[in-house]
């Protein structure tokens, strides 16, 4: 009974306000569609390119407002997506929103994220973003989703981290204790939330911790909805993610951002680590590596990953040995005209190619010489498909 009255209670909150609250004619940037293109984590998983032929099935469970189902859509053209929801008001707007993109062919459904069996099909990427840690038991809902992942399919979902929003939750409870999340919260309750954020001493930890850092939302309603009174809001850490993994049969490939989970990176001198700490790490687990992180630095809001059916065989984690007629490719999201643009500019005058400008993930170094930078060239435009075929000496 409590579980549902959970649920019911976020589908009246998303019925008031289908979030994120992004305009209609809003577009995504290339990190983002690189972050939403089914080719970045299957190749993080496979180290190979997606097979070609039927089109992708895309499943986003939870889509909200249908903001990132629009980049699901951008960043994989020909797929059929399928938008799934809670709040009817919420589809709405996802479907107003994916019409005025262009995208007509997709299939909206209402209904809860731990019924998503009753679509009956099998999908190949499945999106699940800022839902989980909303659930009454985030296991069940990994394990519905699981039961109707593809058997080579990539789901992509993510959890709060307890350890960064550790004062976000004192807060909550603060004004669980005031009553103001006993109904559906409305724009009384947020500005109440809002004048006795103001009122409290500038020298508190709750005021220091999650209000003074926010200045530039202050007058944003929505964020206090979706922080102070954010029904059902729980936070995890590492290890327990991995056990929810496990325990929906599901198998880590890597965090979304993962060069930003490098723990060598939180220290001055990467290449330099104390020599206790050096020689521990390497012989610690991807989940024991990702905790450590998390125990010296927590900077990230989302313990946001990808994940696939747990494998008979352990998956490759080096690229594939170089052989005879290697075929190289650029990822799809970079074959644009302005970054062509760009690389001959930079070829014309001898100067290093500065990748990020275009794209901030994954993170890197320019490319040192006109030589290299060079060698992107027919990898994107050669042919057409983005492919090079290079028989090695």
């Amino acid at each position: 009974m409590e579980e549902l009255l959970l649920l019911d209670k976020l589908r009246r909150q998303y019925d008031q306000t289908p979030y994120p609250k992004v305009a209609i004619e809003s577009v995504h940037d290339r990190d983002s569609l690189w972050l939403h293109s089914f080719t970045t984590p299957y190749y993080r998983r496979h180290r190979r390119l997606p097979p070609s032929g039927a089109p992708l099935r895309i499943l986003d469970a939870g889509c909200g407002s249908g903001y990132t189902s629009l980049a699901l859509a951008q960043a994989n053209p020909g797929a059929q997506l399928v938008c799934l929801d809670l709040s009817a008001a919420s589809l709405a707007v996802a479907c107003e929103r994916l019409a005025f993109h262009g995208f007509t062919d997709v299939e909206f459904h209402d209904l809860p994220l731990e019924q998503v069996g009753e679509l009956g099909e099998d999908f190949d990427l499945i999106n699940c973003d800022e839902v989980l840690y909303l659930l009454p038991d985030p296991g069940v809902g990994l394990a519905a989703l699981a039961g109707v992942l593809a058997p080579d399919g990539i789901l992509r979902a993510n959890l709060h981290s307890a350890y960064a929003r550790a004062a976000v939750f004192r807060a909550q409870r603060v004004f669980q204790m005031m009553g103001l999340t006993n109904g559906t919260p409305g724009e009384a309750e947020m500005e109440l939330v809002r004048s006795t954020m103001d009122a409290l001493n500038n020298s508190t930890h709750l005021k220091i911790d999650t209000w003074v850092p926010t200045i530039h939302l202050h007058d944003d309603l929505e964020w206090y909805q979706l922080n102070y009174l954010l029904a059902g809001d729980k936070g995890y850490t590492v290890p327990e993610v991995f056990a929810l993994l496990a325990g929906a049969n599901l198998e880590f490939i890597s965090m979304v951002l993962w060069p930003t989970w490098d723990v060598r990176c939180l220290f001055r001198d990467p290449n330099r680590l104390p020599p206790l700490f050096a020689e521990r790490l390497a012989d610690k687990s991807p989940l024991e590596r990702l905790h450590l992180y998390e125990l010296i630095h927590s900077p990230h809001r989302l313990i946001d990953f990808w994940c696939t059916h747990a494998a008979q065989q352990p998956a490759a984690t080096q690229p594939p040995a170089l052989e005879h007629n290697l075929r190289l490719h650029l990822h799809p999201q970079l074959r644009t005209d302005s970054l062509r643009g760009r690389l001959e500019q930079a070829l014309g005058e001898g100067k290093p190619f500065e990748l990020q400008q275009h794209i901030r993930f994954p993170f890197g170094e320019p490319l040192p010489n006109a030589q290299m930078a060079g060698c992107l060239l027919p990898l994107g435009w050669a042919d057409g498909t983005g492919a090079l075929r290079a028989p090695l000496a």
